[in-house]
């Protein structure tokens, strides 16, 4: 590879050159390679009539000869089909490093984004029978589903069409087995406002965008950007511009973006634009409106504690957006005759599975007797707060009771029979993964063995 760039050096060097040399304005793109591909962009009939000079003359010095059939030319814009350089096959469209160009922006803009939602949506349904749950879902989209879009993200446009064809996709992968769901702005927010930080498209797509032009508006080594936003800017402002669409969505969202940290470089990079992007999308949960007298922040907070499992954590993310389908829920959108219990014949609330649904009252009575021993001093209410709202009054041995919490309501609403022997029996394959994979000295065992999981078990 060293030496095939040794070769192609005198083929830049002199096309830079020799098409540089007959332009108004200077540094304006001529030429760029990468590997074995060269890409010319020619400007005029007099520039087509130097190149095959310059191809003949590195021929005949190098002994090279030019491949025409891996060669395509693409006419842009306005310029006739008729021209063509050492019969050189023209094409309506051509890849160069990864993008398809074609003779329009808006046929360009289409194409790229036809494929790479095709090729997104495909990742999705080829993983859609893993057995994931809610959270590792948001992870593999977030770091392996969307990962091809931001390359093409911070070139093109993306339109409304295609944000919404792929919306439509990861809510399907998402939620696939869920009867209820939440909608995708609350999973777009931070865990610490009870979103699960499902990656915005459109908000990311239009911040990678937003960073590339205001960079180049603005960096003064690259005179060839500052000339094209010079020159542009006039017509996109104007009302009557015959720019494309897409042209003047980019600028509208540069121009949305405050003044004041533009010209800054420290704000000029994807995670600060998209925290502003987002933050005009902001939405308050549903259950958070419903019931705003619960201290939320805590919540969230502990739901996401380190060292619980992710079962856990997805199990108790739909116990707390109450997107359960119990038989309340369902009689009250009209999918069941009748809301009472299955089990029992009791209304079938969240409240009433957890606590009181058959065998389920053993399972919370044993739950409270382990909080008892981890906090002697606790009461009912304290009971209640922590382990049916994972909000604990106490600092003391925070992160086992926020634990046990969650194994609790994991296990009261997962299984169908409940078994005091195999709650416990859980617990203690959970606290074993802590114990192989932690320190013995570390603070999380030291409060995990308070809970004497191995002893005999005193109901309260």
């Amino acid at each position: 590879m060293c030496l095939f760039a040794i070769g192609i050096e005198p083929l830049i060097r002199m096309s830079h050159n020799t098409l540089q040399a007959g332009r108004a304005t200077c540094n304006m793109f001529t030429i760029r390679a990468y590997a074995d591909d060269v890409v010319i962009l020619l400007r005029d009939e007099d520039e087509c009539t130097k190149l095959p000079q310059i191809l003949h003359t590195y021929s005949m010095a190098s002994c090279a000869q030019i491949n025409v059939q891996k060669s395509s030319l693409v006419p842009l814009g306005n310029w006739a089909t008729t021209h063509t350089v050492n019969h050189i096959p023209i094409k309506r469209k051509a890849k160069i490093l990864g993008l398809t160009v074609c003779a329009s922006f808006k046929e360009m803009v289409d194409i790229n984004w036809s494929i790479t939602s095709a090729r997104t949506r495909a990742t999705m349904f080829q993983h859609i029978h893993r057995n994931l749950n809610l959270l590792e879902r948001i992870w593999h989209i977030n770091v392996f589903c969307l990962s091809k879009l931001w390359y093409l993200a911070q070139i093109l446009p993306l339109s409304s069409k295609y944000s919404t064809v792929l919306d439509r996709a990861i809510s399907f992968y998402v939620w696939k087995g869920y009867f209820y769901k939440l909608p995708k702005t609350q999973l777009h927010l931070p865990i610490t406002k009870g979103g699960l930080q499902l990656t915005a498209i459109k908000e990311k797509s239009q911040a990678l965008l937003t960073r590339n032009i205001l960079r180049a508006k603005h960096d003064e080594s690259a005179p060839m950007d500052n000339k094209f936003w010079q020159d542009h800017i006039p017509l996109l402002c104007s009302k009557t511009t015959t720019l494309p669409h897409s042209l003047k969505m980019i600028w509208e969202i540069i121009e949305s973006y405050p003044p004041t940290t533009v010209t800054n470089e420290k704000n000029q990079n994807t995670k600060t634009i998209y925290t502003y992007f987002m933050k005009k999308a902001v939405q308050t949960p549903r259950i958070v409106e419903k019931l705003p007298n619960q201290k939320w922040g805590n919540i969230w907070r502990n739901l996401h504690m380190a060292n619980i499992p992710t079962a856990w954590k997805t199990t108790v993310y739909c116990y707390l957006n109450q997107i359960i389908p119990t038989e309340e829920k369902r009689h009250r959108h009209n999918l069941t005759d009748s809301p009472a219990c299955k089990k029992c014949g009791w209304l079938d609330t969240l409240k009433h599975r957890v606590t009181n649904c058959g065998a389920a009252k053993a399972i919370w009575e044993g739950a409270k007797a382990l909080l008892v021993k981890v906090w002697p001093d606790s009461q009912l209410h304290d009971w209640f707060q922590t382990l049916l709202v994972l909000d604990s009054p106490t600092k003391q041995n925070k992160f086992v009771t926020v634990w046990l919490a969650s194994g609790f309501l994991h296990y009261q609403l997962t299984k169908s029979l409940h078994k005091m022997e195999e709650f416990l029996h859980m617990l203690k394959e959970e606290a074993a993964k802590l114990e192989m994979k932690d320190d013995k000295s570390s603070q999380i065992l030291k409060e995990l063995k308070l809970l004497q999981l191995n002893s005999s078990l005193n109901l309260v």
